[in-house]
Parts: structure tokens; sequence; C-alpha cells
């Protein structure tokens, strides 16, 4: 992604969505990638800036996941970038909230487009939630996606401080 006219390291890919049928569709986001402290963190369009406590191992893995070939047929495969991760100075959630981010990368039918999705779980006080409403978003630019993850790997493989 190039930004202010540089190439912006870490992964961030776009796409257009609603999270409910017949709503109309949203420039949606979602972003990995290291913090100036040396720390990583995920941001997406509904959940905001949060700490990613899987730091770079996680990161490189998401990124080896985006990169493997999806199959020919219908598939739906998930990976995990939160498992239940407390939050604290969130404007989003509350202190104490329990939040699990899976992401969702598959497709319908054999020869559709691919789709992503961002799913979001947790637990609000002892109360558990899940955002289920659909979310329909238009074809997933395979190459696109592909340029983001490297980005991301590469990101990720380079010591903390390195350019």
């Amino acid at each position: 992604m190039v930004s202010a006219g540089r190439e912006e390291a870490g992964f961030r890919f776009g796409w257009r969505g609603s999270h409910h049928p017949g709503v109309p569709a949203d420039d949606m986001w979602l972003a990995v990638g290291r913090d100036p402290d040396g720390g990583w963190s995920l941001d997406a369009c509904f959940i905001g800036r949060t700490p990613l406590p899987g730091g770079a191992p996680l990161a490189a893995g998401f990124a080896r996941w985006l990169l493997a070939p999806a199959p020919a047929g219908r598939y739906e495969e998930e990976f995990l970038l939160l498992d239940g991760e407390p939050q604290s100075g969130s404007q989003r959630f509350a202190d104490g909230t329990l939040l699990t981010v899976e992401v969702l990368l598959g497709r319908a039918e054999t020869g559709g487009p691919e789709y992503l999705q961002v799913l979001l779980s947790g637990e609000v006080r002892g109360l558990p939630f899940e955002v289920c409403a659909p979310l329909e978003c238009r074809r997933v630019a395979r190459a696109a996606l592909e340029a983001a993850a490297t980005r991301l790997l590469g990101d990720a493989e380079r010591p903390p401080g390195r350019a």
C-alpha cells in the first residue's frame, strides 16, 4: 500500500461490504502491523486499533496463511488473530472485554469469487457475544491480497528497528 508517497510496511487490505443485507456497502479494512514501539497491533474498520499479543510470529503465520494457494472448489478457512484477549483503553470495547477475532477466507461455489470476512466474538462482563450478522463483500482481488500479505511477511521477518 502506498500512503503519502511512501510504501507502508505490514498488511492493510480494503474492500467494500455491508454487515447487514440491504444496507449500503461501506469501505472496510483490516490491518496488521508493527507499531512504532516495536509491538504489533490489529486494526479493522469496526474494531479499532488493538494490541496483537502474538507479535511477529503470529503476523508471519497470518501472512503465510493468506499466501497459501486457494483450493479450486468451494472452501472456507479461518485464521485466529485474537483469542479471548482482554481489552483496555479501547474506544469501542469496555475495559476487560475478552475479544476473539477470526479472519475467514473462502469461496461459496466452484469457480466463484473468493470472499474475506472478519468475525468477532468474546465476552463482556461475563456475558458472551458474537457478531453474527452476515458480512456481504465483493470479490477478493487475489493479487492485492497476496501483495499485502507479502509486505506483512517481510515486516514480520525483519528484526525490530530495521527499515
